[in-house]
């Protein structure tokens, strides 16, 4: 080998290990794609094109290739083919072939499919009469969980069809397998090669396999492109073979982490890695920037927006439940995830998309000015002027002059910022409360006018579906829809804050609404479920985002009632990326394995979801901090004003700066502060990490500390 083969050797290696640790984007020099514009550039020579098969050309819906003995068992077991648990059966399937490998010599030999089923058989104790049916069984999923990757077709395409070519591969499939997998994905050229460890007595692993293929001369070449960093990078470039590491079809950080919980979750969150694989290869894209919204769509936010949407329809079916309706704006993407999944699971579920907010339809829902009711325009009084707040109530500034002169905002200036002591004087008003119940009276009926002209008043057993929150949009529906007469409706969400986190006091004893809700993660009004970790808000409410403005009203249309909105398209929003986020995710819905045979896919994903979340949130890399960070996130009053970037890079000066306003580090919902980092310089994101370490440190320290006062104190006293 030559010194230059070692330092290609050496460069290439480094570079795998860094994508592996950063999801480095894959430069086009090693990339499908980009070999394919070598050859549009005039690049084809005579040298022998050899592409490894799996997971170059063509790819899996599983995540890794020892899932589909999972879904093989389990379709075995319903099928009573087998009797024993699917996990058991992919176990022993597993280490049969294991063991066969070990005894024949490893890659290179013959061994295959009937070999280990002879294996498995003797191990699980049954009819040897049994082999070719289970060899038939796993060729037959392995057909149906086939896919072509985008990127292997158009290169295909391209490749001069006189030009020699070979597929080459360490699996122990025949080559006639290959051949039929392959053509019935593609058409190929009919002196195509198919050059197979199985059928040859050698391997890529220990480079006696490329002996084998032919070339037209003695000084023939060849050119050979494969995903496997020893088989298909180290080993041919020691041979002197030209050869290019693709890893396009390789699973990424998010993807193996979904695979790693196959077993957990009966074969589910395997589909669920598959499926960001394939939305992954299919979501063309033209930019780095593009490319990591599609990468966090495919890996992050599918899984967890699909999981969700899965546990509304198993929930949906044991209710008897006839209708979904997703609340604007977080309730547009899952009412699309919904459709579909509806449509592939054949249920007789209607899903609907109702055009609502808090500002259009809070105050319809206020019949007694109670906490439960105002209480979602103190949680966000910092963010607001008085004007902002009379509007909330449908009120001028002529409707509240006078309770506003005898309260402690001296003069009342409508520019002034709200203080919380003085609106709630001016609320307790009487000629105030008056008048604020009339304008919700109004507003109410203009409300239900608008549900009804929508078909939602008709007394079909229903759900509502939002994110969350403290669920102020959630309980207005509620109480809306239950004004009326018809059966009120479930309630499902994300989850539920605490009011006295959000700042607000607790009620005496839980709204009847409650009584009506589900959350999918965590209750941390009633204490079940997990404990929401910082930047999961953030996160869906980024994966929730709407192509349109809030809706701010309704009015008249003819016969009809139609929503006002704020804007019909959000533009910062689109410009972002939006269209990709969502081709990327209804590409993963249309991938996903649902066969109940071969998967659950109502299993619980949980927290395997919570899991990308937390690696996406805690640990980005340099791409994904600046697309990402870069999302414009709305402040909490959903007004239309998009606030700054959730991630800048760290500056010596400005986080010193930051340090002196005690204002360092920020955690908040809106600062993405691990973003951050990853934008920033090495030196500058260590000494910042270690400061915000020993942050937590003293913040646990202090809140520990706060506990044992307080229970000291509840002791001593007795209360």
């Amino acid at each position: 080998m030559t010194v230059e083969q070692r330092r290609l050797i050496r460069r290439r290696a480094a570079e795998y290990r860094r994508s592996r640790t950063q999801n480095a984007v894959h430069t086009p020099a090693d990339s499908l794609d980009g070999f394919t514009a070598s050859i549009a550039g005039g690049g084809a020579s005579s040298a022998v094109l050899s592409l490894d098969v799996f997971d170059t050309v063509v790819t899996r819906s599983c995540g890794q290739p020892a899932d589909l003995f999972l879904w093989l068992g389990r379709r075995l077991r319903r099928a009573g083919v087998v009797d024993c648990d699917a996990v058991v059966f992919a176990e022993v399937r597993a280490r049969a072939e294991q063991a066969v490998w070990v005894r024949e010599g490893h890659l290179d030999s013959r061994a295959g499919l009937e070999d280990f089923y002879r294996e498995v058989v003797a191990r699980l104790g049954i009819d040897q009469r049994l082999i070719p049916e289970l060899v038939a069984a796993e060729l037959d999923l392995e057909r149906e969980v086939s896919h072509l990757i985008p990127a292997a077709r158009r290169l295909l395409d391209a490749y001069p069809a006189e030009a020699p070519l070979a597929f080459t591969s360490d699996a122990y499939f025949t080559a006639e397998f290959v051949d039929e997998l392959l053509r019935s994905h593609v058409e190929l050229p009919p002196n195509t090669q198919f050059v197979v460890s199985s059928a040859t007595d050698a391997s890529k692993a220990e480079g006696g396999l490329f002996d084998h293929i032919r070339v037209a001369d003695r000084n023939g070449a060849i050119v050979h492109l494969g995903d496997h960093p020893h088989s298909d990078l180290r080993v041919p470039l020691q041979l002197g073979i030209d050869a290019r590491w693709v890893q396009e079809g390789r699973l990424n950080r998010f993807e193996r982490r979904l695979a790693a919980d196959a077993s957990a979750t009966a074969g589910f969150s395997s589909a669920l890695a598959g499926a960001s694989r394939i939305a992954r290869l299919e979501t063309v894209v033209s930019s780095g920037h593009e490319d990591a919204i599609r990468r966090v769509a495919a890996g992050v936010a599918a899984p967890t927006l699909v999981g969700f949407v899965l546990w509304l329809l198993m929930r949906a079916q044991r209710l008897g439940l006839r209708r979904l309706v997703f609340l604007a704006r977080d309730g547009q993407v899952m009412r699309d995830l919904a459709t579909r999944l509806i449509e592939r699971l054949g249920l007789d579920i209607e899903a609907r998309y109702l055009a609502v907010s808090r500002r259009s339809t809070n105050l319809a829902a206020t019949f007694e000015l109670d906490e439960e009711e105002v209480g979602w325009v103190f949680r966000d009084l910092d963010e607001m002027s008085i004007n902002d707040v009379l509007r909330r109530f449908d009120l001028e500034w002529t409707d509240v002059a006078d309770a506003f002169a005898a309260t402690a905002v001296a003069g009342g200036h409508i520019a002034a910022r709200p203080h919380e002591g003085a609106i709630r004087a001016v609320l307790a008003d009487a000629r105030v409360r008056s008048t604020v119940l009339a304008r919700a009276t109004t507003r109410r009926e203009r409300v239900l006018r608008f549900f009804d002209a929508e078909g939602l008043l008709d007394d079909v057993a229903c759900g509502i579906v939002d994110f969350g929150g403290v669920g102020s949009q959630v309980r207005a529906v509620h109480a809306l829809f239950s004004s009326t007469g018809v059966s009120a409706p479930r309630i499902f969400v994300f989850g539920l804050d605490d009011p006295e986190q959000a700042g607000l006091p607790r009620p005496a004893t839980d709204p009847a609404w409650l009584d009506d809700a589900e959350c999918y993660l965590y209750d941390h009004r009633r204490r079940r479920g997990i404990r929401r970790a910082r930047g999961f808000g953030t996160c869906v409410q980024m994966f929730c985002a709407a192509d349109h403005g809030t809706v701010v009203d309704y009015r008249e249309h003819g016969d009809d009632v139609v929503p006002v909105l704020a804007s019909e398209r959000d533009e910062p929003v689109l410009d972002w990326g939006l269209h990709t986020f969502r081709d990327t995710v209804l590409s993963f819905v249309d991938a996903l394995v649902l066969d109940c045979d071969l998967v659950d896919p109502y299993a619980d994903v949980r927290d395997v979801c919570c899991a990308v979340i937390e690696s996406f949130w805690s640990d980005p890399d340099r791409a994904e901090a600046a697309a990402w960070g870069a999302f414009p996130l709305e402040g909490a009053q959903a007004a239309g004003s998009h606030g700054a970037a959730l991630a800048h890079r760290y500056t010596w000066r400005g986080v010193g700066a930051d340090l002196v306003r005690g204002e360092f580090p920020d955690l908040g919902w809106m600062h993405w502060y691990e973003g951050s980092l990853a934008l920033s310089s090495p030196v500058l994101g260590a000494v910042v990490s270690s400061a915000e370490r020993a942050y937590r440190r003293v913040d646990q320290r202090q809140s520990r500390s706060a506990t044992l006062i307080a229970t000291t104190i509840k002791t001593i006293t007795g209360r």
